[in-house]
């Protein structure tokens, strides 16, 4: 279903074409199923229903090399009690919710620390999108005001603790402080970080599905 939805109604983007063109397709809206790529380290934000062996034990959330993992594609969705439609344009300085979308819960943080450095953990929590407001994230374009354009540089503030959604290529998973079976080998610690614009801080859109910005409603009085 989802492919015929993409085919008939959306646009299909990869990475090298996520460019935030002109067209109806610029700019991030609610509703579209997007992949965020760290622009550092040029992993994917990515989760699986795999849980944190340590701090709050949600499931966790990490980054990844590759560019085929389903486990990568996230939801824009409205904050947490708010409303988005489906093709509504996102904002600088707008709260959303990303929602995993093969596990059906939210991006989610707290004061809990992470595994690897220590800084807060980053998990996926609520049953089916049925979260709460600690899974809610202030989009912030690293050029300023207005929408957030496809393929443009943005952070994520976490809303409830004012940190930002961080990774760093140097806290990696392995055998040394994941364990010899480890499940997560290979994968890079996703943290909420306290420090603002740091270079780490900073995610784009890649690969997704992206709806256009919708029509305004008619006014019925116009003929």
């Amino acid at each position: 279903l989802l492919v015929v939805i993409a085919l008939v109604f959306l646009k299909l983007l990869a990475a090298e074409e996520d460019d935030g063109g002109d067209d109806a397709y610029a700019v991030l809206t609610c509703g579209s199923v997007v992949k965020l790529l760290h622009v550092s380290s040029r992993f994917r934000l990515h989760s699986h229903d795999i849980k944190w062996g340590s701090g709050s034990g949600q499931q966790s959330v990490t980054s990844v090399s590759v560019m085929d993992d389903p486990n990568s594609f996230w939801v824009i969705k409205s904050a947490h009690g708010d409303s988005c439609p489906q093709g509504t344009p996102v904002r600088h300085g707008q709260s959303i919710r990303l929602y995993h979308l093969q596990t059906k819960r939210n991006l989610h943080s707290h004061n809990v620390p992470s595994p690897l450095s220590k800084q807060n953990e980053v998990s996926c929590f609520g049953d089916n999108g049925n979260g709460d407001h600690l899974d809610n994230w202030e989009i912030l374009a690293a050029d300023g005001d207005g929408p957030i354009r496809r393929g443009k540089r943005f952070q994520l503030r976490h809303v409830e603790t004012k940190f930002y959604l961080h990774s760093h290529s140097s806290h990696k998973f392995d055998q040394s402080n994941c364990g010899i079976n480890c499940p997560i080998a290979g994968q890079q610690e996703v943290t909420a970080f306290r420090q603002a614009n740091d270079a780490n801080n900073y995610w784009r859109t890649s690969e997704g599905i992206f709806f256009p910005v919708a029509a305004p409603p008619q006014d019925p009085s116009v003929a």
